[in-house]
């Protein structure tokens, strides 16, 4: 007899080959094409323009003793054409300061300096000081934003121990790291000790309770390795202002330091990492990253190149990827939709995962470059938050969440970055009047759509529903809009942002209804399929599948319960526990689905369907 769930072994298998077969077709792409590409490191100028910004007099949430937040709107459109169903707005909340300073600590682990030297070469010795100056330039943007914070400030600990020429720093015997900054006057020779000092800077908010709290891109230097900074001040600049520097200042403090060492590629890769630093502060781990290996030789003027960064002048790009970082919850569910396949379906998105990464543990897909690589080319569109990652750490996390098929849809940030994360994104093709039912993903999305008390939030995971349900058992609002005449699908127009003046600012609007989806990159037509596939790791009890199928399942059936021609899939033993006690709550800040039978009943026994069990 047919299981009304679970696939058959056969269907497992060939799921399983698939998702083998897609990683191995990208990492073969990614063999033939060594080159890194450059297109992410570069669109890190354009990326993203429908991405919202936080504007002038934003409101934000100082209450709590730990964290301060900004809150949102993304309101969605729901129809193209004649159609009733109406708009809806989604609330969001993004974290701008927090209690947490992220640790970053210098380690002499080879596998962390073959990491950064396999991925970027063994030229990019100057990313990681690169991304702490980042880290500050971030941080004095997000005080020029935030209202009530505080510009970055200098420590006392992290003190100038020369006022002219030579090693600026705490020096700490043979573990200490020379930079050398080159001809600048004091205050550049300040910055540069504070930025690279153990805790020589912070920017900071303080909230109503009396704390104050930190830049999501505050770090910390663990002890161990220091840095001594090398310059030649300047003669005539002992007169300073004596104030930290501004964004700007810092800005030119940096591009300097690029020009000098003809490093501006790699200052993009330590601004890709930087944006990455509140990821790791929300997985609450340290970043590490190997012990520099700087060159004291700098180019003479006329061999450098002349270092231009973009953010000179108009900040509105940086102010984009500067919100978008502030989102770190987003940013993880942008990374972990590598991992989606549109077609692939709830109850054998498990096998889909585990062909993925037996291919991606094998021996054969350990050079991590080539790793890195096949990532971007899944999805080039995130290559530079990939490459941000790969620095940082955070691929290690994303990895794991993705192995368990526990990763958190976000379908603002999804919309704002044009990116495909979950089945519920997708538009609804018109049902034809001789056909009389629909397909269960569909019928999820029209619910969304409707947006009735019990479904206001997306499912939890992004793989859809398997199977077809009858028209004639779906509630009122997807027979309804299930042969409407209009265009049916989800669409992010605008955002509008708090203010602490009680008004709002609304950014977006028809161009951002023009950001489309890219999809994702799978197996190329006339690839070889027939490729050999290691089976070691297929696993028949799927337990990635069955938690996914009881919670797309819960979503769509918890308030009106199942119909009639479902008891197989309601007695199913991945379904039947559906009410106990130890599946009914979903750990973290997703509320569960299930329970909510209030609404059916408030909208009577015409929308509760009669035979339902």
């Amino acid at each position: 007899m047919e299981d009304a769930v679970r696939p058959s072994e056969a269907a497992f298998k060939a799921m399983y080959e698939r998702g083998y077969r897609t990683w191995t077709a990208l990492w073969e792409s990614a063999v033939a094409d060594r080159d890194l590409p450059q297109t992410p490191l570069t669109s890190l100028f354009s990326s993203f323009p429908n991405h919202p910004y936080f504007p002038d007099g934003l409101a934000v949430n100082k209450s709590f003793s730990n964290t301060i937040t900004a809150r949102g709107k993304t309101t969605w459109i729901t129809t193209q054409g004649a159609c009733d169903l109406s708009t809806f707005e989604e609330d969001v909340v993004i974290q701008v300061a927090s209690s947490y300073v992220t640790p970053i600590s210098f380690v002499s682990n080879p596998h962390v300096a073959m990491k950064l030297a396999t991925c970027f070469g063994s030229t990019s010795n100057h990313v990681a000081v690169l991304m702490l100056a980042w880290a500050y330039i971030l941080s004095a943007r997000w005080a020029e934003l935030i209202p009530g914070a505080r510009a970055p400030d200098y420590s006392n600990h992290g003190d100038w121990l020369n006022a002219s020429n030579g090693l600026r720093g705490l020096a700490n015997g043979n573990n200490s790291i020379v930079v050398d900054i080159g001809d600048v006057d004091e205050d550049a020779a300040r910055w540069w000790t504070a930025v690279l000092s153990a805790s020589g800077w912070d920017a900071s908010i303080r909230s109503n309770t009396g704390f104050f709290l930190y830049a999501p891109w505050s770090v910390r230097i663990e002890l161990g390795s220091t840095f001594l900074v090398s310059a030649n001040v300047k003669p005539d600049s002992h007169v300073t202002h004596r104030c930290p520097a501004s964004f700007s200042t810092a800005i030119h403090y940096l591009s300097e330091y690029c020009s000098l060492h003809d490093v501006a590629d790699q200052s993009q890769e330590a601004l890709a990492a930087a944006l990455l630093i509140p990821v790791a502060k929300l997985d609450n781990r340290r970043i590490e990253l190997p012990i520099p290996q700087l060159s004291h030789k700098s180019k003479t003027r006329q061999e450098r190149n002349q270092a231009t960064l973009a953010w000179n002048g108009e900040p509105g790009q940086l102010d984009r990827l500067l919100t978008l970082s502030c989102n770190s919850r987003g940013v993880k569910a942008l990374l972990n939709s590598i991992f989606f396949e549109p077609d692939v379906a709830c109850n054998d998105c498990g096998a889909w995962l585990q062909g993925s990464f037996a291919f991606l543990d094998s021996e054969e897909a350990s050079d991590m470059y080539l790793r890195l690589n096949t990532f971007i080319k899944r999805d080039p569109g995130l290559g530079f938050l990939w490459i941000g990652a790969f620095i940082t750490g955070a691929e290690a996390s994303c990895l794991r969440d993705a192995r368990i098929g526990w990763w958190k849809v976000d379908l603002s940030a999804a919309a704002w970055t044009g990116t495909h994360v979950s089945f519920i994104q997708d538009l609804i093709p018109k049902i034809s009047t001789v056909t009389h039912q629909i397909s269960r993903a569909d019928e999820c999305r029209l619910m969304y759509l409707s947006h009735e008390q019990d479904h206001t939030l997306p499912p939890l995971f992004p793989f859809a529903p398997f199977g077809f349900t009858a028209l004639e058992d779906t509630d009122l609002d997807v027979r309804r809009h299930a042969r409407c005449s209009a265009v049916h699908g989800l669409g992010c127009y605008t955002f509008t942002w708090d203010r602490d003046d009680c008004r709002t600012v609304v950014q977006g609007g028809n161009d951002m209804l023009k950001t489309t989806i890219r999809l994702k990159t799978g197996q190329p037509p006339g690839w070889n399929t027939t490729a050999s596939v290691n089976y070691e790791n297929l696993d028949l009890e799927d337990e990635v599948s069955e938690m996914v199928t009881r919670n797309v399942f819960t979503w769509l059936r918890g308030a009106d319960g199942f119909p009639v021609a479902e008891r197989a899939i309601r007695e199913h033993e991945w379904i039947e526990n559906l009410e106990s006690d130890d599946d009914s709550l979903i750990e973290g800040d997703i509320r569960s689905t299930y329970g909510g039978n209030l609404g059916g009943w408030l909208l009577g026994l015409s929308v509760k369907r009669p035979d339902s069990i």
